[in-house]
């Protein structure tokens, strides 16, 4: 198990929360947290739900409250005054990714209470990335650089598991 958690915050495309299950799944992470009131269709992450601690929240309040209560540094993935780049970051202890809201972002409460902002650097044209990709590349950036889990075996065009 990684010590990561990763927060879900108001997601409106069931697809992009099904992605970064199914991606925390992948990862190992310890926990995920969906926050906000929508149902998420849950085929969306073929199954990854079912191996995952998932939490659900109803707010921005309770979620922050619920990290304070666990120590854990919120992380927010949003481009903004301030956010560092992802690649250079160094993640504290008992880290929680937290990635927004596919329109609006991370909220201002949420900023408000995060440890650090980052950023992933884009070269092209495209103004930013979607949150199941973007939420991907900083779970995957956390593993690279603080995992000592041994990974699965390629066998065809899957993994098994040791």
């Amino acid at each position: 198990m990684n010590k990561l958690r990763v927060a879900i915050i108001n997601l409106s495309n069931d697809t992009n929360v099904g992605g970064l299950i199914r991606t925390s799944d992948a990862a190992c992470v310890e926990e995920v947290i969906i926050v906000g009131r929508r149902k998420w269709n849950k085929s969306a992450s073929t199954g990854s739900h079912l191996n995952l601690n998932i939490i659900k929240m109803r707010s921005d309040e309770e979620f922050i409250e619920y990290c304070n209560q666990k120590k854990y540094n919120i992380i927010s993935v949003e481009i903004g005054d301030k956010s560092q780049n992802i690649f250079d970051f160094k993640y504290p202890k008992d880290t929680i990714l937290v990635i927004g809201n596919e329109g609006t972002g991370v909220s201002k409460k949420i900023l408000e209470n995060s440890y650090a902002k980052v950023y992933i650097p884009q070269y092209g044209d495209v103004e930013c990335l979607n949150a199941a990709i973007a939420g991907s590349i900083a779970i995957y950036d956390f593993v690279r650089k603080n995992s000592n889990l041994k990974e699965n075996t390629p066998l065809g065009q899957k993994f098994i598991k040791k």
